[in-house]
């Protein structure tokens, strides 16, 4: 799952599952008689597991290996906008504690500029999708940078417009006065900045992916 890293604005994370890693390591799950067992010589020995204890090793040692990679995915796609992953863990009977949840922080606020903004929405929403199996909250998360997306492309179309609009009826009056060719995309711009750092239609500016 991803969370929130911020760029430079600011920003509420938003939940893209429904729990968050407890911060538990293996070491604080380990019991007393696991390391008494290690001591012995055969930690976590097979020999020692009934049958049904040996199935819920295996099953919570597929889970760490899927919850990883799923995670790693998030990372790997998110690049400087993903954030280091966190884990929820369950201990095991062998004593170990094994990954059943992740999440990966994101920022998702919008850039200076609505092109910038649109290109970073592209990331993030690779990232949210970057697993096999993306989950629901990852689902959603990739439909909310497409939502900012259009609003910048908006953004942009509505620049072209009132540059088009200028450009056609009032080209004399600016090569009279001296105005430079570029100011009405700096004053765009200018507004657009201000929109994103005031948070103005923005449900958030960061999310989870889970």
């Amino acid at each position: 799952m991803i969370g929130g890293v911020t760029s430079g604005s600011t920003f509420r994370p938003i939940p893209l599952r429904t729990s968050r890693a407890e911060g538990v390591t293996a070491a604080d799950a380990a019991p007393e008689e696991a390391v008494a067992s290690a001591a012995r010589g055969f930690p976590g020995s097979g020999a020692e597991r009934s049958p049904e204890e040996q199935d819920v090793i295996r099953k919570l040692q597929k889970a760490d290996t899927d919850v990883r990679r799923h995670e790693a995915a998030h990372q790997s796609a998110g690049g400087p906008y993903a954030g280091a992953a966190s884990f929820t863990f369950q201990k095991g009977p062998d004593g170990r504690a094994y990954a059943v949840a992740g999440e990966v922080s994101i920022d998702i606020s919008r850039e200076s500029t609505p092109a910038a903004t649109v290109t970073k929405m592209e990331t993030v929403k690779r990232a949210a999708l970057a697993p096999a199996d993306p989950s629901p909250q990852d689902l959603r998360v990739a439909a909310q940078a497409d939502a900012i997306k259009a609003q910048a492309k908006a953004e942009m179309r509505k620049d072209g417009e009132d540059a088009g609009a200028e450009g056609g009826t009032g080209g004399a009056a600016s090569e009279a006065s001296g105005a430079p060719s570029s100011a009405l995309a700096a004053r765009a711009a200018a507004a657009y900045r201000t929109a994103a750092a005031s948070g103005g239609g923005r449900t958030a500016a960061a999310a989870i992916i889970a």
